[in-house]
């Protein structure tokens, strides 16, 4: 996966993605040091010196991949987001299609599930210090997001034309990502009534552009 960026550090804090196959395994053995410093450390406060202690490793290996430590966490960024693609990607359990609305909740659940379950997963993207290319990033990822959530749409409901709806499923995404930052910041997880009024924003946008009764097609 690689991570388009457009700032001009990027030089500085775009990660070296590995080629080959021993250069993978040192890559995904770099990737756990930063996860294991995250569940104790934010975000600003990793350097490449203590990847490398964590790791194991000498400080030159770490900065044959990451030319920084920013560089390095945008690079756990994106081996949290593949749980999110994948997620977003996974065809709609026929219980959950009672309604856009009951698929879409079921979906933010799951999503819920995969940031609680990894408070690095948390401290990373929701963390009130989180590093501004991982911010961008995920407004980026946002917007992937959103394409994969109407092309679902697409294939599993008789969706009329609707101009727009990939720029609001991104948005509807960024408002869930406020409340639940919101929450982690302020309690440590993700609580059930933030994630209740981000749901509750959240269908309340999307109603603007969908329709209350969308129809499934048959499995």
């Amino acid at each position: 996966m690689s991570v388009a960026l457009k700032s001009p550090r990027a030089e500085r804090i775009t990660p070296r993605w590995p080629a080959r196959a021993d250069s993978r395994v040192r890559f995904q053995m770099l990737m756990a040091a930063v996860g294991r410093l995250l569940a104790e450390f934010g975000p600003s406060e990793i350097t490449i010196q203590m990847i490398a202690q964590a790791a194991s490793m000498p400080p030159a290996t770490v900065y044959h991949f990451f030319p920084s430590a920013e560089a390095a966490l945008l690079a756990q960024a994106a081996e949290y987001f593949k749980a999110f693609e994948a997620e977003a990607n996974e065809v709609t359990p026929v219980a959950e299609r009672m309604s856009w609305q009951t698929a879409w909740r079921a979906s933010a659940q799951r999503g819920r599930e995969i940031f609680t379950g990894e408070v690095a997963r948390m401290r990373l993207l929701l963390g009130a210090d989180v590093p501004r290319d991982v911010q961008s990033y995920d407004t980026e990822f946002n917007i992937r997001i959103g394409r994969i959530i109407v092309a679902k749409l697409e294939r599993e409901t008789h969706l009329p034309p609707i101009p727009g709806l990939a720029e609001a499923c991104a948005n509807a995404l960024e408002i869930s990502d406020l409340f639940w930052r919101m929450s982690y910041q302020r309690r440590g997880t993700i609580t059930d009534d933030h994630f209740e009024e981000g749901m509750k924003a959240v269908i309340a946008y999307m109603s603007v552009y969908l329709p209350q009764q969308l129809e499934y097609r048959t499995p």
